[in-house]
């Protein structure tokens, strides 16, 4: 019996991207060594630990202004810190401590923090449009401006973490709590959106990156795949590397001191490869579909 040609269109197409799919998965790994994209992803780690306090200074400062409840902002940090591995003691230390004194600053000083906290944004857009092969690059002024756009985002996304710590008071309110056990699909959906949402948000983030960094023009079907696969890569290396690094001492007994700051470079180091490792496989991806709508439409011209 033969299938109605809908089914069979639907089929080949399916084929022709799981085809498509596969090269593009190669091509990455062949144009992420070929391309220097290491030396890219090492400018991101070196620039990450350069941003990261000033970085961390405006959410605290943002989290002050917003809100006025600790428990409140404390869970907005852990959701921020629910992406790094646990160990990373150096983080939560300066944290705690730009929250218990705190520092006024002044407009020449907040800009200055500010321009400090853009580096790292910079230096993935430097390295994703690097990736893409992109010859028309922005100008400084507008590679910075473009960076504050992205440190902008970083700012919503932040505002989304205190939305959800908002919303897991209300969830854990008796309240709610009595409401659910009435409803215990209510029960079910809560525990289905936690894990969901842990485990896509990184690859939304990913797909926002994929899809408005590059100086080219990229379609949405082109990039959706891409970052759900490297979404995937970031959540099963930040699995493996939090089971790594169970002991840090192993790695004071070589870095002394400087122990932590060595693994925390590692762990941006590692996520950037495969931020990147993604950009190339988001670029042939794209690349390949054109070239197939292209044969596409002159079969039927």
């Amino acid at each position: 019996m033969s299938l109605p040609w809908q089914e069979r269109d639907l089929i080949a197409e399916l084929k022709e991207t799981w085809r498509i799919t596969r090269l593009s998965a190669w091509r990455a790994v062949i144009e992420f060594y070929e391309a220097d994209d290491l030396t890219y992803a090492a400018s991101i780690a070196y620039y990450a630990l350069l941003s990261m306090f000033p970085f961390a200074l405006i959410i605290v400062s943002i989290l002050g202004s917003v809100t006025a409840d600790e428990d409140t902002r404390q869970k907005v940090l852990m959701f921020v810190l629910r992406y790094f591995p646990g160990q990373f003691d150096f983080i939560t230390m300066q944290l705690d401590a730009f929250r218990q004194n705190p520092i006024r600053l002044g407009v020449g000083s907040g800009i200055l923090l500010v321009w400090g906290a853009l580096g790292v944004f910079g230096a993935i857009s430097t390295a994703v449009n690097h990736a893409w092969g992109v010859e028309k690059t922005r100008s400084f002024w507008g590679h910075r401006v473009f960076s504050f756009l992205m440190l902008l985002t970083a700012g919503l996304m932040l505002m989304i973490g205190l939305l959800g710590a908002t919303a897991a008071q209300i969830i854990s309110a008796r309240w709610f709590a009595g409401v659910s056990e009435n409803f215990p699909a209510l029960r079910i959906m809560q525990g289905y959106l936690i894990r969901n949402v842990l485990l896509f948000l990184p690859a939304f983030v990913f797909g926002l990156i994929y899809y408005f960094v590059p100086n080219v023009k990229v379609l949405v079907k082109d990039v959706w795949l891409g970052a759900l696969i490297t979404g995937l890569l970031w959540d099963a290396c930040f699995t493996g590397f939090s089971w790594f690094i169970r002991d840090v001492s192993r790695f004071s007994r070589i870095h002394g001191s400087i122990a932590t700051v060595i693994v925390f470079l590692i762990w941006v180091y590692s996520s950037a490869v495969i931020l990147l490792w993604g950009v190339e496989f988001t670029a042939s991806y794209s690349k390949m579909r054109r070239d197939m709508r292209a044969a596409g439409a002159e079969s039927n011209g």
